[in-house]
Order: C-alpha cells, then sequence, then structure tokens
C-alpha cells in the first residue's frame, strides 16, 4: 500500500495583508502590496471626484501592510505614525512660512519682484523636499530591512513554512 505525498498549494492571503494589523508580513509580500496600492492610487488619481474618495480608504490598507512589516521587524505598529505626524507638522510650517513670507511682501508680491516670489517659495520648498527625503526614508527603512529571526510576540516568521 503506497501513500501518495499530500500536495498543497499554499494560497496568500491578500485580505489579511491588506486589512488587517496582526501578524507580520515578508518584505516580498510588503512591496508587491505597496505597489498594487500605488497603481489603484495612480489610476485614482486620474478619477476627479471617485478618485479622490478612493486615496482616502487607501490609507487603511497603506497601514496594515506597514504596521505588519513593522511587526515582522520586531517593532511596535505604532511607528508607522512617525512619517504621518512628521508629514502633518511639516505641511503646516511649510503653508505657514509661505502666508508669513507673503504677508511680509505683500507690496514686493503686488509688483511681481521675482525675488520675492523665491523668498515666498524657496524656504517652504525645502520644508516639503525635506518631508519627501523622511517618507521615502522610512518606506525604505520597513521595505528593505530584513525580519526578525524566530517568532516574535507579533507571531511566527512568515519566512519558515508553516
Amino acid at each position: 500500500m503506497t501513500t501518495e505525498p499530500s500536495t498543497q498549494i499554499q494560497s496568500f492571503d491578500w485580505q489579511g495583508l491588506l486589512f488587517q494589523f496582526e501578524g507580520r508580513t515578508r518584505r516580498s509580500h510588503f512591496w508587491i502590496g505597496w505597489l498594487i496600492l500605488l497603481g489603484v492610487g495612480v489610476v485614482a488619481g486620474w478619477i476627479p471626484f471617485l478618485g479622490w474618495l478612493l486615496s482616502i480608504t487607501l490609507i487603511w490598507p497603506n497601514l496594515a501592510i506597514g504596521v505588519k512589516r513593522l511587526h515582522d521587524m520586531g517593532h511596535t505598529g505604532w511607528l508607522i505614525l512617525t512619517p504621518w505626524v512628521v508629514s502633518t507638522v511639516g505641511v503646516i510650517v511649510g503653508i505657514s512660512m509661505i502666508g508669513f513670507s507673503a504677508v511680509m511682501n505683500a507690496a514686493a508680491l503686488d509688483q511681481g519682484d521675482p525675488l520675492a516670489i523665491m523668498g515666498l517659495i524657496g524656504p517652504a520648498f525645502g520644508i516639503f523636499a525635506l518631508l519627501l527625503l523622511v517618507n521615502l526614508g522610512f518606506l525604505l527603512w520597513i521595505g528593505l530591512t530584513d525580519s526578525q529571526a524566530g517568532a516574535n510576540r507579533f507571531g511566527p516568521n512568515p519566512k519558515t513554512p508553516a
């Protein structure tokens, strides 16, 4: 009597990856999910009002894959708020800088002085460029750092076959 080995095709839980905050996820699954969300976001940007609404709904899956990736690295998922907080504060500072400069240089702006215009947008541009670097650095950190070896407080290592 011979028995054939049981072959199981292991399917990936995309719903769990994109909508649940528990557990861990591998780097490859993180990047695939991130690229899917980026593609949906770009296409949604072409649709006037519906695209804006869809972009707002993409916040949840982006947070979910980021939290699971942080869990895989052995960190708390709350660190995902770091780029959000930094971006919010930076945008407020940048807009405030533009507003303050516009009030202080109103006469020069009315005359169309190019130096006044550059003085208006120059420093804020630096703030926005810095925000871009912070967000890119955070994305690369969670996307390129290897998993924590073995099981951790968030679950078993997703690289280990079940």
